[in-house]
């Protein structure tokens, strides 16, 4: 269909007409309310330049309507004007042309004046006017109705107009098609969407973006100044550079917003924004990590939670979050029970991962066969028992999160190579399966033993290492952080307390001190077990230095004057050291950086020993 916007009567019964005998469907509009009405049907609209402001908003193609200057010189010859002081008022925009035409075939014989700069009063006398047809409305049409002419546009015109709007007619159902998919895209979000123009008029929008911003009635055509004065999108058209998790209070909600700038060969031509109520995100957020935990892919611990202030420890923690705002893989490293999958956790948890899934294996834990089924998944029918439909494996699982593989040592030289190739490509194959699953994983792995080792003994890929160990993290063994057993017996003690309805109160310093004294080949792991067994077996509200040995006898051994004499001796080591260190340096803080612990246990220890 061809659509008429705004032409006068004579000149649409003409088009109407030619449009008939061309067997083309034709309508006619005469204000935005019905052009909106008919938007959902592709059509090609023709109307007179001056009104291309009113509908150019619309992304629907557009014949303008102009007048040639070889159409007032048939008007001018028509009604003898050349001798009259014949005076064409026109557009800017009409004018910029004919002035063009006026110097190149005319030799400036015509004199023409832009209707904005137009005084009726300073006229000569006698001046013959002349202006289009669809300019009925000039406050001069208003003022005279002597030596007023209206200037029909000549048949050449019409038809070059109609010619290029049949023309249109072959790609304007393309275009009406792609426009309301965009829209169904657009309205489909769950986010606000709005768009605009270079010049900040809005072109798109859904349903969400009106509510959040307090919209109504049809905003498509207008500028976004008109409803938001000073809209950040005019800076992201100014500068040309995006805008990433603005916060904002619109309507007492607290918005969460994003701008990009849309460019087009180097030139910003308009800006998009997307935005959530942040009460939506959270409330996704919760969702998802109610799923996760139901399906036990949920990251508990935080780099936080995990107990220390020795230095080695507060180090570990310090580099950890450092590698938690990347992407790359991570191998941490460290004898069995330091605490290697808490810090996956804790990485995890401080990530842009972090509402993403948690997925660990213990590769040391399953069978060649089972663990390569657990980590790749399986297609229905790839091995007797295989389940009906498939699984997923763990990487699929791990989809937007992070795989921690624990015992990374411990794998097969065959899963090594299939490992390796999903590092690299970044997606998966099923067992018994033809089709490759793309997976967006980050990888954390941990080993206890020497793989530098098992290289040498070509039970570890050497490309597989280098694949893991990106970023290394290496955590101490408890014995290198002694003085973090006290805070750790704490918090176990108050732990099992609770999960065991004990009332253990009190810790005889004596205890501790034969802790301390021991190798802890198990680590965190072994003195957690020893501290849950004492809990349990102790009958009192007190723990004494005697209940560590006779509770587990591996305490006994190198400790027969420890109960007696350990904890004097170890009080007396430590005031000395402390002593040393504060006469040597002048402030407290570098003493307490010489001695591998922060001010307030310098402070304590001083006060403690009355220094």
């Amino acid at each position: 269909m061809i659509a008429l916007y705004k032409v006068d009567k004579e000149l649409e019964e003409f088009i109407t007409h030619i449009l008939i005998k061309s067997g083309i469907q034709s309508s006619s509009f005469h204000s935005r309310k019905t052009v909106i009405d008919h938007i959902m049907n592709p059509f090609v609209l023709i109307t007179p330049s001056i009104y291309l402001n009113e509908v150019e908003s619309f992304s629907i193609p557009i014949v303008p309507l102009s007048l040639h200057l070889s159409d007032f010189k048939k008007t001018i010859d028509k009604y003898d004007l050349l001798g009259k002081n014949p005076l064409i008022i026109v557009s800017n925009d009409e004018k910029k042309w004919l002035d063009n035409e006026n110097q190149m075939i005319y030799n400036k014989t015509f004199e023409i004046c832009s209707k904005d700069n137009f005084d009726f009063g300073n006229a000569k006398i006698n001046t013959s006017i002349l202006i289009p047809s669809w300019e009925s409305h000039l406050p001069i049409a208003q003022q005279t109705k002597e030596n007023l002419y209206y200037v029909q546009p000549s048949m050449d015109t019409v038809f070059s107009s109609i010619r290029q709007a049949i023309n249109l007619l072959g790609v304007t159902r393309e275009m009406s098609k792609e426009k309301y998919q965009v829209q169904a895209i657009v309205d489909s979000a769950h986010d606000g969407l709005i768009a605009v123009d270079r010049q900040g008029k809005i072109t798109l929008t859904n349903e969400n973006a009106k509510k959040y911003l307090g919209l109504e009635g049809e905003v498509v055509g207008k500028y976004i100044t008109e409803f938001i004065p000073h809209s950040d999108m005019l800076r992201v058209l100014q500068t040309g550079r995006k805008e990433i998790g603005d916060v904002a209070k619109i309507l007492d909600r607290q918005i969460i917003i994003n701008r990009f700038p849309v460019i087009l060969n180097h030139t910003v031509v308009g800006a998009v924004s997307n935005f959530k109520e942040i009460t939506d995100l959270q409330r996704l957020e919760m969702k998802l990590r109610k799923k996760l935990h139901e399906h036990g892919l949920e990251a508990k611990y935080r780099l936080e939670d995990i107990i220390g202030e020795e230095k080695e420890i507060r180090e570990a923690k310090e580099q950890a979050k450092i590698f938690s705002k990347t992407d790359a893989t991570v191998l941490i490293t460290g004898e069995s029970g330091t605490g290697k999958e808490l810090f996956a956790q804790g990485i995890h948890l401080e990530s842009s991962r972090a509402i993403g899934p948690f997925v660990a294996v213990n590769c040391a834990a399953f069978p060649e066969s089972l663990l390569e089924s657990e980590l790749f998944g399986y297609e229905e029918g790839s091995f007797s028992g295989a389940r009906k439909g498939g699984k997923q494996g763990l990487f699929e699982l791990a989809h937007g999160g992070t795989l921690f593989l624990d015992e990374i040592g411990e794998m097969p030289l065959q899963i090594q190579a299939h490992l390796l190739r999903v590092l690299q490509e970044r997606s998966v194959r099923r067992i018994g399966g033809q089709r490759t699953i793309p997976v967006n994983v980050r990888i954390i792995a941990a080993t206890n033993s020497n793989i530098e080792e098992g290289i040498t003994k070509k039970e570890f890929r050497t490309d597989l290492y280098y694949r893991l160990n990106v970023l290394s993290l290496e955590l101490p063994p408890l014995r290198n952080r002694l003085g973090d057993i006290p805070l750790l017996t704490g918090h176990f003690i108050e732990q099992f307390n609770q999960m065991h309805r004990k009332q253990i109160v009190k810790v005889e310093e004596d205890f501790i001190s034969v802790l301390q004294h021991y190798h802890w080949p198990g680590n965190i792991r072994e003195l957690r077990n020893v501290l849950e067994r004492i809990v349990l077996l102790q009958k009192g509200t007190e723990i004494l230095a005697e209940d560590a040995s006779f509770f587990y006898p591996k305490l006994r051994k190198n400790n027969t004057r420890i109960i007696e004499s350990s904890a004097i001796t170890i009080k007396e080591s430590e005031k000395e050291l402390i002593q040393g260190a504060l006469q040597k340096y002048e402030s407290k803080a570098e003493a307490a950086n010489a001695l591998g612990i922060d001010r307030s246990t310098l402070w304590r220890k001083m006060k403690e020993y009355r220094l």
